[in-house]
């Protein structure tokens, strides 16, 4: 399957580190903000292992690690110049099935908290609300921010209003949790209580370790034009000239592969781009197997698709096909379907999944009780395929959002059916190279 090919170092084996080093890149893999408030023990072996794992990352990754001791602080700057689009920081919520990725509002918001912070790092949750209303008022007329309004007028949209201002709360829990900011009362008392107001207390340290890149003010930035943001903010990782040398390219060929390989759940082995058949070459291949396995990570290589798991959760918090939630029950029903397909991989519409979800709540009156509302369907529908979409099962088609395109992943699965109220539906079983189950 693997070509010979060098690769830029010399070591195919990669960079060996040992199991404390590893912890490390796992930890900074799951959150690339470590503090030592948050995990002491982990940050100590960080201070203790930072030249080892710095090494580590520059080599396979090109992506940078920053760590102080004074500020209790390490950070991987982990960018890429292909972001993944359909990933973001997960809502914190008490129900595991509620964490879902935080909507374009809440990340927005999240962005003018911060520019507040950094004027004001001491200031109260309604101050702090007012200024982002009046930010987003003078540029809501251009469309380069949304209209904030947290606060309905008398007897009128309490619904928006209370959408917005959950939505601060939500940005405001993420800075809490990456210990970025903290607040005097529980965030739920902001959300819960209109006239409630909290202090919140920012450390500009921590607010500024959260740019991975240099600040836009520095760059010409086109705020008009933001298709070249990215490009722009990444211009380090702009493609190499003409006149690079050939270690240059292998280098890059490198970095490119393994950034895929280590932050999303499957990659293309014979991808057209930059990475250039990386991993489909003989050293190539397995220096990303042992990079991957410093972090805790498995790989099932298959000619068309590389399938990266992380059996000990120890750079995630996914636990599909093993969760039992409805939402992920429904993901494996779906899986099912796809899988079942003469093309398991031909694109399908989330009007097609969601006629799916339909027909088999018609079916299992005793299941998912809370989507049996006129949109229950399609928000069964949804939940589906974002746990699908993060398993790297399926993922979005371009500018089409709303089909999604399944990955080679979906030919590995095999899946029963299991009923509780019925006999095995022959139908529900679809034999495949992978496991699992999905219970009523």
């Amino acid at each position: 399957m693997w070509d010979d090919v060098d690769v830029a170092g010399g070591d195919v084996r990669g960079q060996q580190v040992d199991g404390d080093g590893g912890q490390v890149i796992a930890s900074l893999l799951r959150e690339p903000l470590l503090t030592i408030e948050g995990d002491p023990d982990t940050f100590r072996l960080a201070l203790y292992r930072r030249e080892e794992v710095t090494r580590w990352f520059g080599d396979a990754t090109g992506w940078k690690v920053e760590t102080s001791a004074a500020d209790g602080l390490c950070r991987l700057y982990k960018r890429r110049r292909d972001p993944p689009r359909d990933r973001a920081p997960r809502l914190i919520r008490r129900e595991r099935s509620a964490r879902r990725p935080a909507s374009p509002l809440v990340l927005t918001l999240l962005c003018l908290v911060c520019e507040q912070l950094w004027r004001h790092p001491e200031t109260g949750f309604n101050d702090l609300q007012l200024e982002i209303v009046q930010s987003c008022a003078t540029e809501a007329d251009t469309s380069r921010l949304p209209r904030f309004q947290p606060v309905a007028p008398a007897g009128r949209e309490h619904a928006r209003a209370n959408t917005h201002r959950t939505a601060l709360v939500d940005a405001l829990r993420l800075l809490e949790r990456w210990r970025v900011a903290a607040v005097d009362r529980p965030l739920d008392v902001a959300e819960q209580d209109d006239h409630a107001d909290l202090l919140i207390t920012a450390r500009r340290d921590r607010l500024a370790a959260l740019l991975a890149c240099h600040p836009p003010g520095l760059l010409e930035v086109d705020l008009d034009q933001p298709d070249t943001h990215v490009s722009l903010l990444c211009s380090d990782q702009a493609p190499l000239p003409e006149h690079a040398s050939t270690r240059q390219h292998d280098l890059r060929r490198r970095h490119v592969a393994v950034r895929s390989v280590l932050d999303d759940p499957g990659t293309d082995p014979e991808t057209d781009g930059e990475a250039g058949g990386y991993l489909a070459s003989t050293a190539g291949g397995r220096y990303a197997l042992d990079a991957a396995a410093a972090a805790g990570l498995c790989c099932t290589v298959r000619r068309d698709w590389w399938i990266v798991a992380d059996p000990a959760g120890a750079t995630t918090d996914l636990d599909f096909p093993h969760g039992r939630s409805q939402e992920q029950q429904a993901a494996m029903l779906l899986l099912s379907e796809l899988a079942r397909r003469g093309d398991p991989t031909a694109a399908v519409t989330k009007a097609q999944v969601t006629a799916l979800m339909r027909v088999h709540l018609d079916r299992r009156p005793w299941w998912a009780g809370r989507y049996r509302s006129p949109r229950g369907a399609e928000r069964l529908a949804e939940r589906a395929l974002q746990h699908l979409t993060d398993a790297g099962v399926v993922h979005p088609s371009g500018m089409t959002p709303d089909v999604v395109t399944p990955t080679p992943a979906v030919r590995v699965w095999v899946l029963r059916i299991i009923d509780p109220h019925s006999d095995p539906d022959p139908a529900d079983e679809n034999p495949g190279n992978g496991k699992g189950c999905c219970d009523g």
